[in-house]
């Protein structure tokens, strides 16, 4: 059962990683934007991934592109 959850997450983890190198590519500096779209379902290439999926694309994207999330990336856009 133990390795059957670690399968699962490394796979995860892999999709994650592997759709953040994709959207960075394909929308560099609006790759962000992109996948922050894709969490509210409007994603028109015909991709079913879940909602936490896109969310975790979203927050790597972010980290690699070192922009700020949340209130305080809000703040800056001011």
């Amino acid at each position: 059962m133990l390795s059957g959850l670690i399968r699962h997450y490394s796979a995860s983890r892999a999709a994650i990683l592997a759709d953040a190198d994709r959207l960075i590519a394909t929308f560099n500096d609006r790759a962000y934007f992109e996948a922050r779209d894709r969490v509210c379902s409007r994603c028109l290439d015909g991709e079913d991934r879940s909602t936490r999926h896109w969310t975790n694309v979203k927050l790597e994207i972010a980290k690699r592109q070192g922009l700020t999330v949340g209130l305080a990336g809000a703040d800056l856009w001011g």
